[in-house]
């Protein structure tokens, strides 16, 4: 049985932690580590936040992906390794992109990207503003076919041969 006082102070920091946004249960376990928690005593504290649903894996996804798609435009691939990297399991993760990406069609996503990065490489030769142009979208975490659909699309609507 944990000490109960290191409990109460890991507690506290943890929900002092998640006042600032949602976190996964692994970045918190990470967090209490650093503050130098015993293991049990970290179990105890993300045990009894469950209990609280102050921490909740499904749900932490699901926001973190929302507002990365909505802020950075971000394809499937960089948002699945982002969220393997929160310490996110990846039967959550499969599950959280595929909800995300229904509401969000990832090929819109590139397209917006895409016109918007090809505005500010009006300087560069054609070659090269196509090759800067699919490594930013590369970059951004699209697949290979969505990234050669958004630049033909781009090519194919005149906005890449009028620039």
């Amino acid at each position: 049985m944990p000490d109960p006082v290191s409990l109460k102070k890991a507690k506290a920091q943890a929900l002092q932690y998640l006042s600032y946004r949602d976190r996964s249960k692994w970045e918190l376990s990470q967090y209490l580590g650093k503050k130098e928690h015993s293991p049990p005593v970290i179990k105890k504290t993300l045990d009894y936040l469950a209990e609280l649903n102050y921490v909740n894996d499904h749900r932490f996804a699901l926001q973190w992906g929302q507002y990365k798609i909505n802020k950075n435009k971000l394809g499937k691939n960089r948002l699945y390794f982002e969220l393997l990297g929160k310490g996110v399991n990846k039967e959550t993760i499969e599950g959280i992109l595929n909800t995300l990406y229904e509401e969000n069609p990832e090929m819109e996503l590139a397209a917006q990207c895409a016109r918007k990065k090809w505005v500010t490489l009006k300087s560069f030769e054609e070659k090269k503003k196509k090759r800067l142009l699919v490594q930013y979208l590369q970059r951004k975490g699209f697949s290979s076919d969505i990234i050669y659909q958004s630049v033909r699309t781009l090519a194919e609507s005149g906005s890449i041969e009028n620039h």
